[in-house]
């Protein structure tokens, strides 16, 4: 098996890995900073084995408390066989700031030492960016180029390889893991997520930790309104469609008689409208699963309820005509020189990002806040991508994991190592370092100390720490789940909110989603059951995804919807455009569907 291009480092050097993939490209307040990382030996410091290898059972022995803070494979019931040092290859990336040398890198091999009860010598392979990676992964794959532990960010396409034998399959080793099934647990459809339909399992998922089961959502879960104006009128955010719709009359009246300067009620704030629109109607653009069974969302009736009500908003004079073309920079143009007074459809982080600006504008006076999505037809409005309770594996990007190289020559070693990494201890370790060093409790409640927090940029200081809640910096071997509090403490910046219990208030979009919008707004798509595919059959699917062969001929008929040019009360235009959408797919559109369903874990 190749190994080549590693550069020697001892296990004390780790260059910074990959920020969340949900973070990338998402409006969120953490820049996206990347560089290489320079590499260089230094006299390994190792902390001495706290058990020997050899104790304990080949089992997880009853009786065994996982979560001592000094827990050791041994203690866990794990057998080691007997090693002095473990030395072995890594492959990951750097991803923004370089761990080398931090303090919590320098913890994770000592922790790690110790609970392996033996030496690390690790040789780093590390990939200047998460862009370089992912271009040469599959390369690297398709050349059994591995190191004997790889981050990967293709790990849905790994059993091809387990099957050729040139992946380890670690389900061979579940006697060497005791923290990882918990967060297969806690994920919808429990170890089926995590394994596949034969019982392999190829890489470990990249996991996420949700202490207080907070179930908010990263974006398209509010409405953006100009605050300022609200309170002048003595106004309110929508709370349904019926309130959204008379507000979208008051403000239109206003800056028809010219005493409020805009120039339209509503604008969009991501270059995706109908998206903002979806969840009120419980339903959305792509294929997904309702709760019952696997449909695509824009030939549903629930979907033409929408485009019906977006039609008469659009009658009514309410939208900004170039709600379809605009860019980042002209949503901020119009947010900032009050072009509008409602934002629909936006990414979390945007609110935060129109009031910095605005700040920068003398004798501004324009307030932008948020709240929560009005009720639709059938109630409270689903949002998507809403964070599990608990543990569980990141079911929003099953791609991103580590896999081992089946030639590697301590594999036992080396699952329990990353075994390990998702412990109780290590997340709490790697999240938020070391109470009253970088974090304090105050009333049971964990806060980061006031030289993070009064930084400028809480992330990117908490990254210099090697903090990987920073999503600048991923310390240990990549993936190490991320604490949902300790993330949102330092990467989401506060923002304006209004709800009915609190009145206007200062809230995070992750959490105030969660809290406002409560159970009821979980959709069933975030929860999806198990669906075992062949690759081929994946081709198939992706032809529903969002961004799919059907995408596009669904965005240009919801445009004429919108607009009139096609009447949406009219069934011929209506059968037309299921038909041309339909029409899209290399397979019979129907049988897609009917696959998805017939291959679904019940």
């Amino acid at each position: 098996m190749k190994k080549k291009s590693a550069t020697k480092a001892t296990a004390l050097t780790l260059a910074a890995v990959m920020s969340m993939g949900l973070l990338a490209g998402c409006g969120n307040d953490v820049a996206d900073e990347s560089g290489a990382s320079e590499q260089g030996s230094s006299t390994q410091q190792s902390s001495e084995p706290s058990q020997e290898g050899d104790q304990g059972g080949e089992d997880n022995t009853p009786g065994v408390d996982k979560n001592d803070p000094a827990a050791t494979a041994a203690s866990n019931g794990i057998n080691l066989p007997e090693l002095d040092t473990l030395s072995i290859t890594v492959r990951t990336a750097n991803f923004g700031t370089d761990s080398t040398g931090t303090r919590f890198q320098q913890l994770w091999q000592e922790k790690m030492e110790a609970y392996l009860g033996c030496k690390l010598d690790i040789t780093w392979d590390i990939k200047p960016s998460l862009k370089d990676m992912q271009d040469n992964e599959q390369q690297l794959l398709g050349a059994q180029d591995f190191c004997d532990v790889n981050t990967t960010t293709v790990g849905t396409s790994l059993a091809e390889y387990g099957e050729e034998g040139v992946v380890l399959n670690i389900a061979d080793y579940m006697n060497y893991m005791v923290y990882y099934p918990d967060y297969m647990a806690g994920s919808p459809g429990g170890e089926d997520l995590a394994k596949n339909q034969d019982g392999s399992m190829y890489y470990f998922i990249d996991g996420f930790y949700n202490p207080n089961n907070i179930t908010g959502a990263q974006s398209f879960a509010s409405v953006a309104y100009r605050f300022d104006v609200l309170k002048d009128n003595n106004w309110k955010p929508a709370t349904n469609l019926e309130e959204f719709s008379q507000l979208c009359a008051d403000i239109k009246a206003k800056i028809d008689d010219g005493s409020l300067d805009a120039d339209y009620v509503i604008m969009d704030g991501a270059n995706d409208f109908i998206r903002g629109f979806a969840g009120i109607f419980h339903t959305w653009e792509s294929e997904y699963y309702n709760g019952s069974e696997w449909v695509y969302g824009p030939v549903e009736d629930n979907f033409r309820e929408m485009l019906r009500y977006l039609n008469g908003l659009w009658d009514a004079g309410y939208i900004d005509p170039e709600y379809a073309t605009t860019d980042w920079n002209m949503h901020l143009e119009k947010a900032t020189t009050g072009k509008a007074v409602i934002c629909t459809s936006l990414w979390s982080g945007s609110v935060a990002s129109f009031n910095t600006a605005l700040k920068e504008i003398e004798g501004n006076t324009i307030e932008w806040g948020l709240a929560y999505l009005p009720d639709g037809p059938d109630g409270t409005a689903w949002k998507w991508g809403s964070r599990l309770p608990g543990k569980s594996l990141n079911v929003s990007n099953l791609r991103m994991g580590i896999f081992i190289d089946a030639e590697t020559e301590h594999p036992e070693h080396i699952v329990a190592m990353i075994d390990y990494q998702y412990s109780d201890q290590m997340v709490e370790l790697m999240n938020w370092g070391i109470e009253g060093e970088t974090y304090n409790v105050v009333d049971g409640v964990k806060t980061y100390v006031d030289d993070i927090m009064n930084d400028e940029s809480p992330a990117k200081k908490s990254a210099e720490y090697g903090l990987m809640a920073s999503s600048l910096c991923r310390s240990g071997i990549p993936f190490i789940p991320l604490d949902n509090e300790a993330m949102t403490a330092v990467t989401s910046l506060p923002e304006p909110w209004w709800s009915e219990e609190k009145g206007y208030y200062e809230g995070k979009y992750w959490t105030e989603t969660g809290v406002i919008g409560g159970l009821e707004s979980v959709s069933p798509a975030s929860q999806p059951p198990v669906v075992y595919l062949t690759p081929d059959q994946q081709s198939m699917r992706k032809q529903l995804n969002q961004g799919g062969t059907c995408y596009n001929e669904v965005l240009t008929w919801a445009a004429d919807f919108i607009e009139g040019r096609k009447d949406i009360d009219n069934d011929a235009d209506w059968d037309a455009y299921i038909n041309a959408v339909k029409s899209k797919t290399e397979q019979d559109f129907d049988s897609i569907l009917t696959m998805l369903n017939e291959n679904t874990v019940k």
